[in-house]
């Protein structure tokens, strides 16, 4: 399943809430953000990846700015 988020508004908690249902009995997720498959359980405890949690799309910009890419 692909769902597309915009970047207009803070979905945050939406997007962990819609995760946590459907990840309740296993598999994986990706986003934009982190390059591997994360679990629920990597997900739910904020596991950092390269510096950035799933769906941290601020973490993500704010990298990016300080390493000077847009």
């Amino acid at each position: 399943m692909q769902i597309d988020i915009s970047g207009r508004i803070d979905g945050t908690a939406e997007v962990h809430r819609m995760i946590a249902l459907l990840l309740e009995h296993g598999g994986v997720a990706t986003d934009d953000y982190t390059p591997p498959p994360l679990d629920l359980p990597e997900i739910l405890s904020g596991a950092v990846i390269d510096g950035l949690r799933f769906f941290d799309f601020r973490g993500y910009h704010e990298l990016n700015r300080e390493h000077g890419r847009s």
